[in-house]
């Protein structure tokens, strides 16, 4: 009696995965003082579940161990400046042992999946309702083949117009909805009655971009992490701000992410977007 073998599924390797979302998101777009790309692991180990999440912390790595992942897909590098030193009784080093224990390797997009189209400032601008979306500059927003080989500084955000005038308190509120966070956890410069068009965002920390996007022609610019010495420039330029946190203008990576890995990926394997809840701060 003949009898059929089962055929045995075959699981992408780490180094596969990596080679993949480098494809969609080349690692090249990465800034200077970035460490976007494959940071930990085993390159030739299968991979049967991967979890996307805004970084690792050690919930996050209870969560990948829990589901049985075998690869994390952070936006946030786990390892930044250079680490001269793994032990337990240090806060990183502490997360390096437990991933390798666990048999997780980690892959890190930052700054390139905040350039490249579809990416973190594309589901930001989507999310407001804005159209007609540009580079910072206010040109067209490029294939990622060309952002490579141009590097310009004005991809790391976008500008776009709103169909009708908002109020900068209207913009407030919707940022407030879309986003899910608290009016009480955002800070805001400018006339609130200030009529509103066009505005530029920089998700994450982007201040620094506060000039680009009023030369640009933006009446307000929205990002996180702005300092005290920013907030009174965009007072001196006459451009409102909005500093909506560096959590709340990012927290969508994770569901970003999987969609992305869910479309290049074929196969059986299960992607998920981390469930746990990143947000540092407390709203008093």
């Amino acid at each position: 009696m003949e009898t059929k073998m089962k055929k045995e599924t075959r699981f992408p390797t780490v180094a596969e995965i990596v080679e993949e979302i480098d494809a969609a998101v080349p690692n090249a777009l990465q800034e200077e003082w970035d460490n976007s790309g494959f940071l930990l692991g085993v390159k030739e180990m299968p991979v049967r579940k991967i979890l996307t999440c805004l970084e690792i912390n050690e919930d996050v790595i209870g969560e990948a161990a829990q589901l049985g992942a075998e690869l994390i897909v952070t936006h946030h590098p786990l390892i930044f400046e250079g680490m001269k030193q793994i032990r337990d009784d240090d806060y990183h080093g502490r997360l390096v042992m437990e991933l390798l224990a666990q048999g997780i390797s980690v892959y890190s997009c930052h700054t390139p999946f905040d350039k490249v189209k579809g990416g973190n400032n594309d589901v930001l601008m989507k999310r407001l309702g804005l159209t007609g979306i540009k580079n910072l500059k206010g040109d067209d927003v490029e294939s990622m083949g060309k952002m490579v080989e141009k590097q310009d500084p004005a991809d790391i955000g976008r500008i776009g117009k709103f169909k009708k005038p908002y109020s900068f308190m209207q913009v407030i509120d919707l940022v407030s909805k879309e986003l899910e966070v608290s009016l009480r956890q955002m800070r805001a410069v400018g006339q609130l009655d200030a009529e509103i068009s066009t505005v530029g965002v920089c998700t994450g920390a982007g201040a620094e971009f506060l000039e680009m996007a009023k030369d640009s022609g933006c009446q307000l610019f929205i990002t996180g992490d702005v300092k005290y010495h920013e907030a009174q420039m965009a007072r001196g330029l006459d451009i409102c701000l909005l500093d909506a946190g560096h959590y709340h203008t990012e927290k969508f990576f994770s569901e970003a992410m999987k969609a992305l890995l869910e479309k290049k990926l074929d196969g059986d394997m299960e992607i998920v977007a981390s469930a746990t809840d990143l947000d540092p701060f407390a709203i008093l």
